[in-house]
């Protein structure tokens, strides 16, 4: 049976935001003590089986954010003003419902000595998609 240190041990570790490192000084342990538990089948086991969990969950939520997703992607290939833009998103939608899945997207820009924030552009698409949805 695990402990409340083990447990919160693979609490921290299946979230990635820590280094082994940073879990045994958090958790006030020596490194053997540390290396011992991760070879330990029970603690391993234990650990795989929340990391599934915490994978399956990641499917989860990815799934059903997913009819959202194409909508979004959808309006951006229908609004956007530029035309080679819009012309390589509709390639790339066609593509992938044709099943012909690109491995890479390749996007140019003019703007080459300007830094592009590509997720705050989006947001502010999606944000302005929202707003004239409202106003509907």
């Amino acid at each position: 049976m695990l402990d409340k240190k083990q447990i919160e041990a693979i609490e921290m570790l299946v979230t990635g935001d820590y280094t082994k490192q940073e879990v045994m000084g958090r958790l006030g342990m020596h490194r053997t003590t540390f290396y011992k538990w991760i070879k330990n089948p029970e603690f391993v086991a234990a650990l795989d089986k929340r990391l599934q969990e915490v994978k399956t969950q990641a499917q989860k939520d990815f799934t059903s954010r997913l009819p959202k997703a194409v909508e979004e992607y959808w309006k951006i290939c229908t609004t956007c003003t530029d035309v080679r833009t819009k012309e390589k998103a509709l390639a790339n939608w066609i593509e992938r419902s044709l099943g012909r899945i690109a491995n890479t997207v390749n996007i140019n820009d003019d703007r080459q000595d300007e830094d592009v924030d590509v997720l705050a552009a989006f947001d502010s698409v999606s944000g302005k998609n929202k707003k004239e949805n409202k106003e509907e």
